[in-house]
């Protein structure tokens, strides 16, 4: 796992490893099949596409991701796409969550796979 601290990065950010950010992030995040975790101090302005995002410090924009973890120190305005959305208690959320939308781009692709 790679981890980012202190950084301030304006752009776009893509990975073939789980990236752990500490810093102030505006534009995209590319991680479609690795993790990415907002770290406590953090403080993201991102579309964000991982395989699991966890937030335990700020975020604002969209998620798409399997699996979503809302930390008990997150700050969290965002519309999500996810299967699984877990709220920690203390955690504050202010958007859309859409889980059918993502079940069913899911089932689309494991057909397109096996069609394939």
């Amino acid at each position: 796992m790679q981890s980012v601290s202190g950084l301030n990065i304006k752009g776009e950010l893509s990975a073939n490893e789980d990236i752990t950010f500490d810093g102030t992030f505006e534009g995209s995040i590319e991680l479609p099949h690795n993790s990415f975790v907002a770290a406590k101090n953090s403080t993201v302005n991102a579309t964000v596409n991982a395989k699991t995002v966890t937030v335990d410090g700020r975020l604002e924009g969209h998620i798409t991701a399997d699996v979503v973890d809302i930390g008990a120190t997150a700050t969290v305005a965002a519309s999500v796409v996810s299967e699984r959305l877990a709220l920690e208690d203390g955690a504050t959320f202010n958007g859309t969550v859409n889980t059918e939308r993502a079940r069913a781009a899911g089932n689309v692709a494991r057909h397109r796979q096996q069609t394939a």
